[in-house]
């Protein structure tokens, strides 16, 4: 147990050391999330295992939202206890429990849409806990859930822009002098290459206009640098992909 905490402790605080600025200096990727209100614990039967889920407080409105997070949140324990039937995961649980955290805040509120971040980690044995990152934007005006190629007239060119983007800042990361990226080209291109779910988990930089100013999105460890780099976000600002919006969103950016 005490191993899995530091080990925990050790990503997230290279998560934080590696996040890179954003490029619109008008903007904000990561405001500052609202506190959680709801928290879910559990601790398994024999000491098998912990659940500790924190939820945000979503407005009245916002129902389509926080029924697609209690689906997630469900979804996310069944997968997790599915593991434990297994007789050997039990024996092995044993000695080093099991655990899932989930942690759920708002992370932007513009004019228009509302943008959700779950960060967390899944341990099920194994030298370390898994990241868990993804993310939820709801359009406040049509009521429904918005995922990155909803946005645009031509998702494919939306995101070849953005790997042009993350490449450049990544790559540019690799020769920091202070704490350059442990990375190489070849990961940072693989794990950038476009139409492969990559920009899947997304969040919105915001001013004090209600206006979405760019996009930021989180990389999980491994995926374009090694694990102990922890997570990666890099900040896209619209005019990158301003073009390539659809006519019924232009307004909601800047």
């Amino acid at each position: 147990m005490l191993l899995r905490r530091i080990l925990s402790l050790v990503v997230v605080f290279t998560g934080v050391a590696a996040c890179h600025e954003g490029t619109d200096n008008a903007a904000t990727s990561a405001p500052a999330r609202a506190a959680s209100v709801a928290k879910d614990s559990e601790t398994g039967t024999d000491n098998l295992y912990t659940l500790e889920v924190d939820s945000p407080e979503l407005k009245p409105e916002w129902t389509p939202l926080k029924a697609a997070l209690d689906a997630y949140v469900a979804r996310q324990k069944h997968v997790f206890l599915e593991g434990l039937k297994d007789p050997a995961a039990r024996l092995e649980a044993r000695g080093m429990p099991w655990d899932l955290n989930l942690e759920i805040a708002v992370a932007a509120h513009t004019d228009r849409f509302v943008n959700v971040q779950v960060d967390g980690s899944s341990f099920t044995g194994g030298a370390h806990p898994l990241p868990i990152v993804d993310s939820f934007t709801y359009d406040a005006q049509t009521r429904r859930l918005v995922a990155l190629e909803d946005l645009f007239t031509d998702p494919k060119a939306a995101e070849a822009a953005f790997a042009v983007e993350a490449r450049r800042q990544l790559l540019t990361e690799l020769d920091a002098p202070d704490n350059p990226l442990a990375s190489d080209p070849e990961l940072i291109r693989e794990g950038t290459e476009p139409g492969k779910q990559h920009y899947r988990v997304f969040g919105l930089m915001t001013g004090d206009d209600g206006k979405v100013h760019g996009l930021s999105f989180t990389f999980p460890p491994y995926q374009v640098a090694a694990y102990a780099a922890g997570t990666q976000t890099l900040d896209v600002p619209t005019s990158v992909f301003e073009a390539l919006l659809k006519p019924e969103y232009r307004d909601a950016f800047r």
